[in-house]
């Protein structure tokens, strides 16, 4: 008999591509490791489970970690890598609305109204002179309930990624920004754990991220490939193509990327703007990583 495989919960909103292919080409396998998924509905949920330890790690905005660090249970948590180079989200609206100033005063969708991707649609609406607190907030949970909640008409926009931004334009809704335009290098979701996992699970924890590593590394090399698996498992060769294309060139949480995110919560007077942010990051298991790369060959 083999040896029982490692475990790691993770949970995120969506799978990522490089789990996808990672899964897909045996790197988790090979590694001895297996990885359960939960999908999330809201990033508060994801929160409770790093902090509760029902999850190892979570997929999710890395602006997450700087609001979550300020609750209690969350003072440990850090950023371990980002695994997309663009988060692929856009600011859209119900058909019928002209511009971004229609959205003053309106009701807005979000995951949550103080930390995460809502703090670029703050942004947004101030550089367009709209008073984000005049505004009808409203925590709609996920990426899926925020889209189901626009078609049905509870809110004015939101911020959708894909396959949501293509269902919502084929149904008439109106695309008024995208994040990677208003703030080049923003940066795309990281994984996030909790210090003293990082400790505990550091082998299983590197392992995964060795594996994603090599599913990153083939995305690359080969994006027409990762394009053709993702359409296997059933999106749209478009869409397909779209999500291929924001997988990284490295696992490194981006400087840049996070420098834009404490500059937003400065410039917005909102906490954390002014917080170190090189406490962010955790880079333990990355160098692991490296160093098992390096020994191999």
């Amino acid at each position: 008999m083999g040896a029982t495989p490692a475990s790691l919960n993770v949970i995120w909103f969506l799978p990522p591509t490089i789990q996808t292919v990672a899964a897909h080409k045996g790197y988790l396998d090979r590694a001895g490791l297996e990885v359960v998924g939960t999908q999330t509905q809201s990033s508060d949920e994801q929160f409770e489970a790093l902090r509760d330890g029902k999850a190892d790690a979570a997929v999710t905005a890395m602006d997450n970690v700087i609001m979550w660090r300020r609750r209690p249970g969350g003072e440990d948590l850090r950023i371990v890598a980002q695994i997309e180079a663009d988060t692929g989200l856009t600011l859209m609206a119900r058909a019928g609305t002209k511009g971004i100033a229609d959205l003053a005063g309106s009701r807005l969708l979000v995951d949550s109204a103080q930390n995460g991707f809502v703090i670029a649609l703050h942004a947004i609406l101030a550089d367009a002179g709209i008073d984000y607190a005049a505004c009808d907030v409203v925590e709609a949970g996920g990426v899926v309930d925020r889209f189901e909640r626009l078609v049905r008409g509870d809110g004015a926009a939101t911020l959708l990624g894909p396959p949501f931004v293509e269902r919502g334009i084929d149904m008439g809704m109106v695309r008024l920004a995208e994040i990677c335009e208003a703030f080049p290098g923003f940066p795309g979701q990281g994984i996030v754990v909790r210090g003293d996992v990082v400790a505990s699970k550091e082998e299983a924890l590197a392992d995964w991220l060795g594996a994603l590593d090599r599913a990153r590394a083939e995305c690359r090399r080969d994006p027409a490939a990762a394009t053709n698996l993702l359409e296997a498992n059933g999106l749209p060769a478009a869409i397909a193509a779209r999500m291929a294309g924001f997988v990284a060139d490295t696992l490194e949480p981006s400087a840049k990327g996070i420098e834009i995110l404490f500059e937003q919560r400065g410039r917005l007077g909102l906490p954390g703007g002014s917080d170190d942010p090189n406490t962010l990051r955790d880079d333990r298991l990355l160098r692991a990583v490296a160093q098992r790369s390096a020994a191999a060959s």
